[in-house]
């Protein structure tokens, strides 16, 4: 498969000499590094150090699926201490370092994504796109959207598929103005849609 770097050459480098950490220019960014502790003006994306960050990861997820469902069911379906969810999400970054990751900016996570490539049709997975609630609206999702993107043609992905809770309106309205059409229903499930980016066409940004 092609890598990362070749995927992501128009971002520049930042941290240590071989480290994986990616910026990109950030040109929604308009508000000031002491209202929400923003500065640079950039996100830089890193492979998600599940040891010293595990617990953002679960905040991350829990937040998601009240945004999605309107209630807190994380546990019931992922453990007590959320250690299916972890040691899902360990398996994938193994096998996907590049596709989980945290956006940093100035030294803070803002979001996360997780992504995985599906065999047979090649397809991709995003499982979570996400932002902190300072930074959404802001521009910076627009930044994820291009990373995802990247990282899914470095992949050799064609289409890339998410699910999304039909209730989200703001992440509707989000993933539509981007490139991504909304399939109804996913077969099998009676909660939540099936939307598609094919990766061939121009993506809106």
């Amino acid at each position: 498969m092609p890598a990362l770097t070749a995927a992501l050459a128009s971002g520049a480098r930042v941290g240590a000499a071989g480290s994986s950490a990616w910026r990109l220019p950030h040109v929604g960014l308009r508000f000031s590094a002491m209202s929400v502790g923003l500065g640079r003006g950039v996100l830089v994306f890193k492979p998600i150090d599940l040891d010293a960050h595990g617990h953002v990861c679960i905040a991350f997820r829990r937040d998601t699926f009240m945004s999605s469902f309107g209630w807190d069911g994380f546990f019931a379906r992922d453990g007590d201490n959320g250690e299916n969810y972890l040691k899902r999400l360990r398996a994938h970054s193994s096998r996907f370092p590049d596709g989980n990751v945290h956006a940093w900016d100035d030294g803070e996570i803002v979001g996360q994504l997780e992504m995985r490539v599906l065999d047979d049709p090649c397809r991709g997975h995003v499982s979570l796109f996400y932002l902190t609630e300072p930074v959404r609206g802001s521009g910076a999702g627009g930044d994820l959207q291009r990373y995802a993107m990247r990282f899914m043609r470095s992949q050799g992905v064609g289409t890339a598929q998410l699910n999304v809770s039909p209730t989200n309106a703001r992440a509707l309205s989000y993933y539509r103005k981007h490139g991504w059409k909304d399939c109804g229903l996913r077969p099998g499930r009676d909660d939540v849609h099936l939307l598609e980016h094919s990766l061939t066409a121009a993506a809106p940004l």
